[in-house]
């Protein structure tokens, strides 16, 4: 593992989070001059949980990337999707007329009786994803995530609950000039909370041709306030961004901090930094923020993104030593069948800058969730970006995407 660094030379010279914070609240005093502030309600709150906690399953690459400026689109864990009921404790006095005995709050924790298995499984979470572009790349990743409760004292209560998370799957990622990689990977995620503390962290292996890559992840999120959460990341393992890298055997830690405010109840920011260490000696520095504006079934938003390298590379990874995305985008999210199908559609467009040269920048996505039960979600969503993320500079640029996601509860 390589050694933490001390901050790279493009991050004394030119810290994105100050622009960042900046930028962000620039535009959110624009948007807050329109409406005024109300009580965060239990909605946005789960809303700033799905961005701000990822998991494994969620987030098979190291890289945050360019051309995925909307953290909803990312896959959410099962946890977040589908609420996961409480186990009954194993006695309790009968309610009294008129109470509510349904709540979790009104629930006693006690430890678990006997008869309780230990760990109950809580549900499984299949992830497809398939990534190319018009340089000939094409990344298939298919995982599967297995989630266990531990029931284990105070974990009987849902909000307590600490969970196992098993992963594994088959990834072949191609490449003109290389041969077809294939990947395994084999993970196992802990998750428990501690206080208002969430803490996610996990190990595993990575198994590709002719090579074994370990990893190791840890996340942190505490809500300094209602609405306002900080988090802070670190990961270490393989750089699979193509099957170049993999080749390579590049790995890569990277480490950051994050926020998500809901600033009211329709607008929010989220931002977030991410410093890197790679195992060829280079560095990099990578920031993101976005402001969103609700509007009903409607909303805006400003995405700007950064990303330097201290050197270039030609061990096939991008590695602009100067990078800057801007986009605006406008998004429609409402149901088109009522409790059952529900889709999202946004477009942006904008500029970016990949070492002085400046050119157009652009997308559309949409993502589409069916709910067959109140057991089963489904989802399908598609993207496109000419973001350059893996193309010579002067070259035009065009990525896509295909993911879906399957989520059963138990």
């Amino acid at each position: 593992m390589q050694k933490m660094m001390n901050f790279p030379t493009v991050f004394r010279q030119y810290l994105p989070w100050q622009q960042i914070l900046i930028t962000g609240s620039v535009f959110a005093h624009f948007l807050l001059k329109t409406t005024g502030s109300s009580a965060t309600t239990a909605s946005e709150i789960e809303r700033s949980d799905k961005i701000s906690l990822a998991s494994r399953s969620s987030s098979p690459q190291l890289i945050a990337g360019a051309d995925n400026f909307n953290p909803d689109l990312k896959l959410s864990p099962l946890r977040e999707q589908i609420p996961i009921p409480s186990l009954p404790p194993p006695t309790q006095s009968a309610p009294s007329p008129g109470a509510n005995s349904g709540s979790v709050e009104d629930i006693g924790v006690k430890p678990a009786p006997v008869g309780v298995p230990f760990v109950v499984l809580e549900g499984l979470q299949p992830n497809i994803r398939n990534d190319w572009n018009n340089s000939g790349q094409v990344n298939r990743t298919i995982e599967s995530t297995a989630i266990f409760r531990l029931n284990n004292g105070d974990s009987l209560r849902d909000s307590k609950a600490e969970r196992l998370l098993f992963t594994t799957g088959y990834n072949t990622y191609e490449q003109p000039g290389t041969n077809t990689v294939t990947n395994i990977p084999i993970g196992v995620d802990w998750e428990t909370k501690i206080d208002s503390l969430k803490v996610h962290s996990g190990v595993g292996v990575d198994i590709s041709s002719g090579s074994t890559t370990p990893n190791f992840n840890l996340k942190v999120d505490y809500p300094l306030t209602t609405g306002l959460t900080v988090s802070a990341d670190l990961q270490q393992g393989a750089y699979k961004f193509n099957a170049k890298t993999i080749e390579n055997k590049i790995s890569a830690l990277r480490y950051g901090p994050s926020i998500f405010w809901q600033i009211d109840k329709d607008t929010s920011l989220f931002s977030s930094l991410k410093l890197g260490n790679y195992s060829d000696n280079n560095q990099e520095t990578q920031s993101f923020s976005r402001i969103e504006r609700k509007f009903g079934e409607f909303s805006i938003a400003g995405n700007l993104f950064t990303w330097n390298y201290q050197n270039s590379t030609d061990k096939g990874y991008f590695a602009p030593p100067d990078f800057l995305v801007y986009t605006g985008e406008f998004a429609w999210e409402g149901s088109v069948i009522r409790d059952v199908l529900n889709c999202r559609i946004s477009a942006s467009v904008g500029g970016q800058n990949v070492n002085a040269t400046s050119s157009d920048a652009g997308g559309y996505q949409t993502k589409c969730t069916a709910k067959l039960s109140p057991n089963f979600e489904a989802d399908l969503g598609y993207s496109f970006s000419n973001v350059k993320t893996n193309v010579p500079i002067n070259s035009n640029a065009n990525s896509q995407s295909v993911i879906g996601q399957i989520r059963v509860k138990f």
